[in-house]
């Protein structure tokens, strides 16, 4: 028995010894060394960071009044501070900034049912979401009418809603437009269909406006799960009449904005400063662990283990000063750079996290990294995505490695985490987090998401979703990511520079597979002229953010000046690839024409890119004190010319929509918009970017000015 044991040792050794042994692969390369990035791999903890969030939403709950004291500070601020201290950041202070919304907080908050099966339903200290923010105070029982969607007109027809509960799959706020302000009902209840059937229990935090058109009451909002309101529709259905009592205390207290900013301090051999950002408050009433209680933890930790690593002289001592800012989302951003434009001037970059600790498997969810938009180009995409991938190939088992063992090279996971796969991707820009307000303020940012979140905003975001190996691959990517920026001297400079032209070059490839596959997939000859446009567009377009790009790299070096200068001589050798790009398109082109039986004749320009090209676009500013318009600048939609502007834009795909608004200040021709647009994402018909520059025009939110003919010297600009 004895020497089968010894054998069985033998073997597992022999077997296991690669494994072990197993090193760097020569192709696993970041912008740090093998034995920098050893370092934060051992160091950082997915432990911590959940440790982290377990202080600061162990669970959704009803926040004391206590937290609302005009010297006092909320829980997530208090926990921040604390942790900051502790790990030795150079300084931590929790800041406020009076103004906006009132804050509300229900003290009582109980749906009971009393007919047909008398029965609570929902409490806010079991599911603090429940009750939608805003809600009046009250106790008042009444039927139920359920009117479907409730968020048209036409789901009121035949239906007296007076004196009644509204029950309804549209918003809370829809509804109480709808059913309280414009039909007289007391109050509304919405459910979510979006995951309904593999989440029925779950329900989505909502909110409701404090008080109605001309002083009518606002009434109230619960947002409950499909499950009841399916037992709702049910009884309905059979006859049964369903009657239902809210009973709501609360409070309101005067708007703050609540901001936790600690710094990790640089060298002083430079005046630049970077940016680790991430919200902890969404409104107060919503808590979520995901979202984004999660980017709070993980980036505590991206700043101990870092500070530590510094140390221990196995990172180099930051020569820019880091700030960690946790912050209320959008609005505690904004605040917070608005009060301090002298930081603001000498940040360089920002790294913002929201949602960054899910289970990835448990979710179908990726870990994402959404770059900057093409209108705002940056090296910074280029920084995060080296150890993005780095982390994600070292983690993952490679059979052609399988010689080291069945292993790999670093599966970098926590003692009580999960041993998944690590999901990546590297996406387009969307905004709706912090990282919009920075670059809103002139400042590059990109962000860091987990992506979907099937409890995303809602009563199941809580601490049992969340994985410690997530939020320790989280902390590795981040870390190298901020010590390069925090660090960089003129020969990390140069290697940033380097790696942004070689990843620019891979994207300038892609882009130019786009065009190709454009010609490619006509179906008519038709067709092919406008194909062979685009896909020179889409190669034009890469090439001239790739320039940009590299040119941008230029603020890491010690002299920003004499590092653009340096950086220039790309430009040419960028040109030169987007030409032999060009060529071989043009080669596809004129095999397409001869597959048509068509001639290879160079397409001109129609009389509408001709036009086009001609027309000026510039921003109309806002009258002072007027409202800002709907859509991020597109124009509010409440008047006749503005809902014009609304149903042109509506003809615009979605995810162009944001890039529309930063390319009306740039003086572009129209042609140029749609190039970009096209170039950026797919090709979209001219004449839509038209009708919506011409509509926007005419409700006065952009300028349409015709350029002077070139073959008239001294001919003067004159509107279109």
């Amino acid at each position: 028995m004895t020497s089968c044991f010894t054998r069985l040792r033998s073997t597992l050794a022999f077997v296991l010894l690669p494994a072990l042994l197993a090193a760097q692969e020569a192709e696993d390369r970041t912008l740090l060394n093998w034995k920098q990035m050893r370092a934060i791999i051992d160091e950082a903890s997915g432990e911590r960071a959940m440790h982290h969030l377990l202080e600061l939403v162990p669970y959704q709950r009803v926040r004391p009044l206590s937290e609302y004291k005009a010297d006092g500070h909320f829980r997530e601020s208090e926990v921040t501070a604390r942790f900051a201290k502790e790990y030795g950041y150079s300084t931590v202070e929790i800041e406020s900034f009076p103004g906006g919304a009132a804050l509300y907080q229900p003290t009582r908050g109980q749906l009971w049912m009393t007919s047909p099966k008398p029965r609570k339903l929902f409490d806010i200290y079991d599911t603090p979401v429940a009750l939608a923010n805003n809600s009046a105070n009250g106790d008042i029982t009444a039927d139920v009418v359920d009117v479907g969607n409730g968020g048209r007109a036409e789901d009121y027809a035949g239906k007296d809603v007076k004196g009644k509960i509204v029950l309804g799959f549209a918003s809370t706020n829809a509804l109480q437009r709808f059913a309280v302000f414009e039909r007289g009902a007391v109050g509304v209840l919405s459910y979510s269909l979006m995951r309904a059937d593999d989440q029925p229990d779950e329900f989505i935090s909502s909110s409701v406006s404090a008080s109605g058109p001309e002083g009518a009451a606002a009434g109230f909002g619960w947002s409950i799960s499909a499950r009841a309101a399916r037992e709702m529709q049910a009884a309905l259905l059979s006859g049964q009449k369903v009657t239902l009592r809210s009973v709501i205390e609360a409070q309101t207290f005067p708007g703050r904005q609540e901001v936790i900013h600690a710094t990790i301090a640089g060298d002083g051999s430079t005046g630049q400063d970077v940016v680790v950002s991430a919200h902890v408050y969404e409104g107060l009433i919503k808590q979520g662990a995901n979202d984004d209680n999660s980017g709070a933890a993980m980036t505590l930790e991206m700043g101990r283990a870092y500070i530590e690593l510094v140390k221990q002289g196995l990172l180099p001592k930051p020569r820019r000063t880091i700030h960690f800012l946790w912050v209320q989302e959008i609005s505690g951003t904004n605040a917070w750079l608005n009060a301090h434009k002298d930081i603001e001037k000498r940040i360089i970059a920002d790294l913002n996290y929201d949602m960054e600790g899910l289970r990835l498997t448990m979710s179908g969810a990726t870990w994402l990294l959404m770059r900057t938009p093409d209108s705002f180009p940056s090296f910074l995409n280029d920084v995060a995505q080296n150890f993005l991938e780095y982390v994600a190939e070292i983690a993952r088992e490679r059979v052609r490695y399988r010689a080291n063992g069945y292993a790999p090279v670093d599966p970098v996971v926590s003692a009580n985490g999960s041993r998944d796969a690590f999901y990546i991707k590297v996406d387009k820009y969307y905004g709706a987090s912090d990282h919009a307000i920075y670059m809103a303020h002139g400042i590059p940012a990109v962000i860091f998401n987990t992506w979907p979140d099937v409890w995303y905003h809602s009563s199941q975001d809580t601490p049992d979703k969340l994985d410690s190996t997530m939020f320790k691959r989280a902390a590795v990517v981040s870390v190298g990511a901020m010590a390069v920026l925090a660090g960089a001297d003129d020969p990390m400079a140069l290697r940033v520079a380097a790696d942004s032209l070689g990843r620019g070059a891979e994207r300038m490839a892609a882009n130019q597979r786009k065009g190709l596959a454009y010609i490619a997939d006509i179906t008519d000859v038709g067709q092919l002229p406008q194909a062979y446009k685009d896909a020179k567009a889409t190669v034009r377009h890469q090439a001239n953010i790739e320039k940009a790009v590299v040119k941008s790299s230029a603020v890491l070096f010690a002299s920003p000046e004499v590092g653009a200068k340096q950086l220039l001589a790309f430009e040419p050798l960028i040109e030169a690839r987007a030409a032999a790009l060009t060529n071989e398109i043009t080669a596809a082109f004129k095999l397409a024409a001869a597959t048509w039986n068509a001639p290879a004749v160079e397409p001109l320009q129609t009389d509408l890119e001709k036009q086009a090209s001609r027309l000026i676009v510039e921003r109309v500013p806002p009258p002072p004190g007027a409202a800002a318009g709907a859509g991020g600048g597109f124009g509010g939609f409440g008047g006749p010319q503005n809902r014009e502007v609304a149903a042109a834009m509506q003809k615009i795909p979605q995810h162009m929509r944001s890039e529309i608004n930063p390319l009306l200040g740039r003086k572009m021709t129209a042609l140029e918009i749609r190039d970009f647009l096209t170039g950026e994402f797919e090709p979209v018909p001219l004449e839509d970017v038209m009708n919506y520059l011409r509509a926007a025009e005419k409700a006065g939110t952009v300028k349409l000015t015709e350029r002077p003919d070139s073959a008239k010297p001294g001919a003067k600009a004159k509107k279109s």
